[in-house]
């Protein structure tokens, strides 16, 4: 989320910083979750160089067969940490118009779906059947755009002094025609 997007929708500056504060620490979130995939990585280009090394193949097949595996082994952890990463993204990018009630309701379905598009029983299926089944028989997912905003009362007492309620007290003796309190 780019700060000039929100600058151009006319938010306030202050909004802006708690929006991108937010969004800040969603990416932290995300980032954390795949921080060990620069250290795959190294991992796969060790075992490659490693097997560089290796041009008798007679005296080293046993280490030769290990490394193949291992690399085997890192080349589809990486791959299943990166389509996990791409469903995140899709997942995130799919919730973006949505207002949740919370944000704990927020991070569940967006898990839920991350693992609903990973099954195999929901392949072929958009991301939209997938929301709607697992949302269908619940409630307080979503905030209800027509559900009326409770209206706001003011401070009881208005902040008065007893001299104040004295005074209003006299005023309205004096609109009755009554005569004032201790001059009876």
């Amino acid at each position: 989320m780019k700060r000039d997007f929100l600058e151009s929708l006319g938010l306030e500056a202050s909004i802006i910083d708690k929006i991108m504060k937010e969004n800040g620490k969603d990416i932290e979130g995300a980032k954390s979750k795949y921080a060990d995939y620069d250290d795959v990585k190294s991992q796969l280009e060790a075992a490659n160089a490693t097997l560089e090394k290796f041009k008798d193949y007679d005296q080293t097949k046993a280490e030769v067969e290990k490394y193949k595996a291992d690399l085997k082994k890192s080349q589809e952890e990486s791959a299943a940490k990166i389509a996990a990463m791409e469903r995140l993204a899709k997942v995130s990018e799919f919730l973006a118009d949505k207002k949740f009630v919370n944000r704990i309701t927020q991070e569940e379905i967006k898990k839920r779906l991350a693992d609903a598009l990973a099954d195999a029983k929901n392949e072929g299926k958009n991301l939209d059947d997938i929301f709607a089944e697992l949302t269908k028989d619940e409630k307080n997912i979503l905030e209800d755009a027509e559900k009326p905003t409770p209206p706001v009362v003011p401070k009881m007492g208005g902040g008065k002094t007893p001299k104040d309620d004295a005074d209003e007290d006299a005023r309205i003796d004096a609109i009755m025609g009554l005569t004032p309190k201790g001059k009876e």
